[in-house]
């Protein structure tokens, strides 16, 4: 029952704009103006990318880790997900400097 509530005011309170009377001077425009950008809040909301943390970056020999930070090492893959393998058949493998409690990548 409160759950329909709820409901019922949030629709009451997103059409109120909509049926507000506007006035003849430019009062149609302040409610549209309003409608548009409420109507399009979520959407550039979906779209907004989210900022990009700065990747660590990525050695192909083994490095010496800082004091309290971990060196992380994965296999390097093609786009099938299949190891990339060097001269001698032996699977590539990439490097990073991390935080110990995650990895990196």
């Amino acid at each position: 029952m409160l759950k329909q509530l709820k409901q019922a005011l949030a629709m009451v309170a997103l059409t109120l704009p909509l049926a507000l009377p506007a006035s003849a001077d430019r009062g149609t425009e302040r409610v549209g103006d309003q409608t548009a950008s409420f109507l399009a809040s979520p959407f550039m909301a979906a779209f907004d990318p989210a900022p990009q943390r700065p990747r660590p970056p990525i050695y192909s020999y083994p490095i010496e880790p800082p004091p309290g930070m971990c060196r992380w090492e994965r296999q390097i893959l093609d786009r099938s997900g299949r190891p990339v393998l060097d001269r001698d058949g032996q699977p590539m493998r990439e490097y990073t400097i991390g935080p110990c409690w995650r990895p990196p990548f």
